[in-house]
């Protein structure tokens, strides 16, 4: 039976086989978006500027980079596997590939971005970034596709721990060059993956919002607006009580077609902290009125009233709200809990 090379990886074999099918991958992603805008034309005239179509042009690179995942796959497989039987079995992992592929593009197009994109003046989201509605402008916690940043991360794990299975089977199989492929298919897999999320991180920017503008927050299949409708401010001796009433809309255009319209949504665990020009922060006193992890249905809101104690020198108030800090969404793509990444405030 024909074997595979035994201590070199043969590159110019797998680049025969991957190479002329990345021609048909990207055609076929492209054929997805092209039928989204035939089929539904006039729908997306309003995503057609320069800034949706670099943001796109950015997505295909980062859909050619997952592409190359695919050598990661070759390495394991021609160390494990006749090459002769790999060359046979070989088409299934490209077409369940292309299929991964085309599910995750529809349905980022229905999810994030068909909901968001209409003929009035309203602008495309491309699931990141600023949502414009009318003259009143709205800012995402998340300036990267939120779908796309969550398969990346699941992806960045999932091979991860393929990647560091395949350097200890090999090591153990006394493999050592595959072994060292494999942890150099790992090393550029993190550097790329870093790559993106410090360098989205390095692209946002601290910005302060007015009274009355929203914040909004990505629950994956719809969205939860935030935005400061009031501040009071009473002296209590060396101290001042800041109360902030801060609105929670589920904005019910940006809930996903495939969504319920009467599921309730329980909102993540949001932080809250008054931040001074200092950067000293303050936690929250005290809170009335509607709490804010009460569920909501599409068009729902409600009102909180938050009492912050600061002192009474403390100068350039802001409001920060926040999903809680969790380990993973320091690594999640664009999200602004991510190494690196500005904050979003609301102006008191």
């Amino acid at each position: 039976m024909e074997s595979s090379s035994n201590s070199v990886f043969n590159f110019r074999e797998a680049g025969r086989f991957w190479e002329p099918r990345r021609l048909w991958y990207n055609g076929a992603l492209f054929l997805v978006v092209l039928l989204w805008v035939a089929y539904t034309w006039p729908h997306f005239r309003p995503a057609l500027t320069l800034v949706a179509l670099g943001k796109m042009t950015v997505l295909a690179l980062l859909a050619n980079v997952c592409y190359t995942a695919a050598y990661l796959v070759e390495l394991i497989m021609q160390a494990a596997l006749p090459l002769s039987f790999w060359r046979r079995v070989r088409w299934t992992f490209w077409i369940a590939g292309m299929l991964l592929a085309l599910l995750a593009a529809n349905y980022w197009i229905a999810d994030e971005i068909y909901p968001d994109v209409s003929g009035r003046q309203g602008a495309a989201m491309l699931g990141a970034g600023q949502i414009v509605r009318g003259d009143v402008g709205a800012t995402s916690n998340i300036n990267f596709p939120a779908p796309l940043a969550v398969l990346g991360f699941l992806g960045a794990s999932i091979g991860l721990f393929v990647a560091l299975a395949a350097i200890l089977i090999f090591c153990f199989a006394r493999r050592l060059r595959f072994a060292r492929n494999a942890a150099a298919a790992l090393g550029a897999m993190v550097v790329i993956y870093s790559a993106l999320l410090l360098g989205l991180s390095a692209a946002s920017h601290d910005m302060s919002l007015a009274r009355g503008q929203e914040k909004y927050f990505c629950e994956i299949d719809c969205h939860l607006a935030y935005s400061v409708i009031d501040v009071s401010t009473k002296a209590d001796g060396a101290m001042n009580d800041v109360v902030v009433t801060l609105r929670t809309r589920f904005d019910e255009t940006t809930t996903s077609p495939n969504r319920p319209k009467d599921a309730p949504l329980t909102p993540s665990p949001r932080e809250l902290q008054l931040v001074d020009e200092s950067g000293h922060a303050y936690a929250t006193a005290s809170s009335t009125g509607t709490p804010l992890g009460t569920p909501l249905i599409p068009a729902a809101s409600y009102k909180t009233q938050l009492e912050f104690r600061v002192p009474k020198d403390a100068r350039g108030l802001r409001l920060l709200i926040e999903t809680a800090p969790a380990w993973p969404y320091h690594f999640v793509i664009g999200d602004e809990n991510s190494l690196g990444h500005k904050k979003t405030y609301f102006a008191l």
